[in-house]
C-alpha cells in the first residue's frame, strides 16, 4: 500500500519532450500568424498539449513566444576558443547563417513587434539583455581580460559592430545573392572592427 500510495503522489512522470514541442508549435504559430494572430489555443492545438500544461511552464503567451524564439540561439554561449579573433569569426558565421533561417528571422521579427504592441514589449523589457546578447558580450570581455583589447574598450561597442555589421548585411542583401559574397566577408568584417577598436583605444 505504502508503495501505490507513493506512485500516486509522484504522479505521471514529466514529458522530456512536451517543452521542445511547445516551443517547435510556438514558433510555427508565430511565422504564420505573427504576434497578433499569436495564441496559446493555437500553440495547444498544434503541440497537442494542454492549455493548462502551457500554462504550468509558461504564465502567458509573451513569456512562451519569447523562450520560445531566443532559444534557438543558444549556441552562441558555446563559443569559445581561447582567442578573441577565433571566438567573433565563430559567432559572426553562426549569427549570418541563423538570420538567414525562417527561426533566425523571428528573432528579428520579434523585435519589430515589440515597438508596436505593449503588451509584447512589457515582457521583452523583463530580460532586456537575454542570454545572446549576453554571450556575445562574453566574448569581448574575455577578449579584453587576455590582454586582447585595450581595458577601456567598449564591450557593448565590439558587439554592436560585428553582430550589427552582421545583421545588416543580412537585412540588406537581396535573397537571391545571400551566400554568394566572398568567402573572406566574415574575416574582413571582424579584422576591421578590431583593427578600429585598437586604433581608437
Amino acid at each position: 500500500m505504502r508503495n501505490v500510495a507513493k506512485a500516486q503522489r509522484a504522479g505521471r512522470p514529466r514529458d522530456p519532450e512536451l517543452e521542445p514541442r511547445a516551443l517547435r508549435a510556438a514558433r510555427g504559430v508565430y511565422a504564420a500568424r505573427g504576434w497578433s494572430g499569436f495564441s496559446l489555443d493555437e500553440v495547444a492545438r498544434r503541440s497537442g498539449i494542454g492549455k493548462g500544461s502551457l500554462y504550468l511552464r509558461w504564465p502567458d503567451k509573451a513569456s512562451l513566444l519569447i523562450t520560445a524564439v531566443r532559444e534557438r540561439v543558444g549556441f552562441i554561449a558555446e563559443i569559445d576558443t581561447g582567442e578573441l579573433r577565433a571566438d567573433l569569426l565563430e559567432f559572426a558565421r553562426g549569427w549570418r547563417d541563423y538570420l538567414r533561417t525562417e527561426e533566425g528571422a523571428l528573432i528579428l521579427r520579434l523585435n519589430v513587434d515589440a515597438q508596436f504592441f505593449p503588451d509584447l514589449a512589457a515582457a521583452m523589457a523583463d530580460d532586456p539583455y537575454p542570454e545572446h546578447i549576453r554571450a556575445t558580450r562574453a566574448i569581448v570581455h574575455r577578449g579584453i581580460a587576455r590582454g586582447e583589447l585595450p581595458e577601456t574598450t567598449s564591450v557593448a561597442l565590439v558587439a554592436d559592430l560585428v553582430a550589427g555589421a552582421v545583421t545588416n548585411h543580412v537585412n540588406t542583401t537581396p535573397p537571391a545573392l545571400l551566400g554568394t559574397e566572398s568567402p573572406d566577408y566574415v574575416d574582413r568584417l571582424v579584422d576591421t572592427a578590431l583593427t578600429g577598436i585598437r586604433e581608437t583605444g
